[in-house]
């Protein structure tokens, strides 16, 4: 009876955590959608740098996720830079995955806006497929390859509008929005490990932390850079940093931690429905057609390669 009953308890824990997982996954989609959107308003109503943004926020977010852990008695994040495997590990998560993720995001919204930008960032689910893949030591499903069909067409659609002999997409915006993909596999496959050992905050915290003291040497004129921002401006960057950048990776990495890389990766794809039905909503961007033929083909393609 004793075995009945741990049994279950065991069963109703494992449910609750994965619903907590698929909550926070929801949830960090959704809040990202909220931050490029975020971005794509701060561009358009004030010119700032791309780099200010990612420097200001990444350092800002990376102090509220180590503050978080301090005032909860959490020792993990100075135990993790006395752990040289873990800092090492940490390095390549801030550097291939938040680095080349977030620079190359706040470039693709620059070159487009964030609705595009981020559909292509979604294209990320197809390394993530890869990589399981090669792990597993198997090829492509039936419907992963259909979902690289979908994915390819639909990049196909943004892109051309339809028609190859013409470019309806900056290059620019293009090429960053896959290097972002790029990053964004990153951040759901090297955390992996860290995050079960030293926990969201930490991972976080540091690598954030890290990422914006890089990007600072390169924000070409910290005088001007935000002589053009109103109470407006300064209103939707603290949301930004607060709901766009530290609850969004908060939740997300969190997902990545109760429910895995893959799943949590599927079930972000709120993302780009948010980013577009804000962009639409808030800031006035209008898609053609094509553009919202080519967004469902990638977001059909999501669940089908996860």
């Amino acid at each position: 009876m004793a075995e009945t009953h741990a049994g279950t308890a065991s069963r109703a824990g494992s449910y609750h955590m994965n619903l907590r997982g698929v909550a926070c996954a929801l949830a960090g989609g959704a809040l990202w959608g909220f931050s490029g959107t975020a971005v794509s308003y701060l561009f358009r109503s004030s010119g700032i740098d791309p780099m200010w943004v990612m420097s200001v926020r990444m350092v800002l977010a990376g102090i509220l996720f180590l503050l978080f852990s301090v005032a909860r008695g959490d020792r993990r994040p100075f135990e993790l830079l006395r752990d040289k495997s873990a800092v090492r590990d940490l390095l390549l998560f801030a550097g291939a995955g938040l680095f080349l993720n977030q620079f190359s995001y706040l470039m693709a919204i620059q070159a487009t806006n964030s609705a595009t930008a981020t559909v292509l960032q979604s294209l990320q689910l197809l390394p993530v497929a890869a990589v399981a893949c090669v792990i597993g030591r198997r090829a492509p499903k039936r419907r992963e390859v259909i979902g690289m069909v979908l994915a390819l067409a639909g990049t196909f659609l943004i892109t051309t509008g339809g028609d190859p002999s013409q470019m309806a997409l900056p290059p620019a915006g293009l090429a960053f929005g896959l290097l972002a993909a790029l990053g964004g596999a990153g951040l759901a496959v090297f955390p992996g490990k860290i995050l079960s050992t030293y926990g969201v905050s930490a991972v976080n915290g540091w690598a954030m932390l890290l990422v914006g003291l890089i990007a600072a040497p390169f924000v070409p004129d910290w005088g001007q850079a935000v002589a053009s921002f109103d109470i407006s401006c300064w209103v939707v960057f603290g949301a930004l940093v607060v709901l766009g950048t530290w609850c969004s990776y908060l939740f997300y990495m969190q997902g990545v931690h109760e429910i895995g890389s893959l799943k949590t990766a599927m079930l972000s794809t709120v993302e780009p429905i948010s980013a577009t039905v804000l962009s639409a909503l808030w800031i006035g961007v209008v898609f053609s057609p094509t553009d919202l033929l080519g967004f469902a083909m990638i977001i059909i393609m999501m669940p089908l390669v996860a």
